[in-house]
């Protein structure tokens, strides 16, 4: 972010960079990372750190999680090519009509589980799926509710280890508004969205580092008598 501005200037230079691999203390080890690029067009590249050298796909969905390999991800779309957002219509079996349950059927067999194959399945789906938005406020909140999709409630993904339980859950959740250089965030103690003026927290820093709280507690608001 602060050597490139475009996606053309990062595919010709994202080679020339050293990724030193760090250990991580909380997850002891060097964490598999696949980073994503996005620039104010819209366009996008996944890299990704393979054989120790550094591989560069174009992302054209602009979706990436994070195992195993993009390549891999693209190649496993293949397998839902059936799906699609439209309703599936009632079928005629020997006189006997056989109508979908309800709403939703054409994306039935969309996958539900957290591992990252069927969360790129999904992230596909819903995001190209989105209507075009108006506004920017209400393109962020499309985004949030297509991230709805991807929070793990606290307990859902969990592992024993030493006899104890270790459970994963999404610990925030945050969209990028890459023409108004803004950034959104939530926390899993606070679903209110939260923003950030680029400029305007650039301006303010001085050209020092500077933190901002994400933690909060969300109030929950008692309506009782508000008739």
């Amino acid at each position: 972010m602060g050597n490139f501005a475009t996606i053309d200037e990062v595919k010709a230079n994202f080679n020339k960079v050293a990724l030193v691999p760090v250990v991580l203390g909380v997850m002891k080890q060097v964490p598999p990372v696949h980073f994503v690029v996005y620039d104010r067009s819209g366009k996008s590249v996944v890299i990704e750190p393979l054989d120790k050298t550094l591989k560069i796909y174009d992302n054209p969905l602009g979706v990436v999680t994070n195992a195993p390999t993009f390549d891999w991800h693209m190649t496993n779309l293949r397998n839902y090519v059936n799906l699609t957002v439209d309703n599936v219509p009632p079928i005629d079996l020997g006189g006997i009509k056989l109508a979908q349950f309800g709403q939703g059927s054409g994306l039935r067999g969309l996958p539900g589980d957290f591992t990252p194959p069927s969360r790129f399945v999904r992230a596909v789906a819903f995001s190209q799926s989105a209507l075009p938005s108006d506004t920017a406020a209400q393109a962020v909140l499309q985004v949030f509710h297509i991230l709805n999709n991807f929070d793990i409630p606290y307990g859902a993904v969990r592992d024993l280890e030493g006899g104890r339980i270790h459970a994963e859950s999404t610990t925030w959740t945050s969209a990028s508004d890459l023409k108004n250089l803004r950034w959104y965030f939530r926390t899993y103690g606070d679903q209110s969205i939260h923003s950030v003026d680029v400029a305007k927290s650039l301006a303010a820093a001085q050209g020092k580092i500077r933190f901002i709280k994400m933690d909060a507690q969300q109030p929950i608001i008692d309506v009782s008598t508000e008739f």
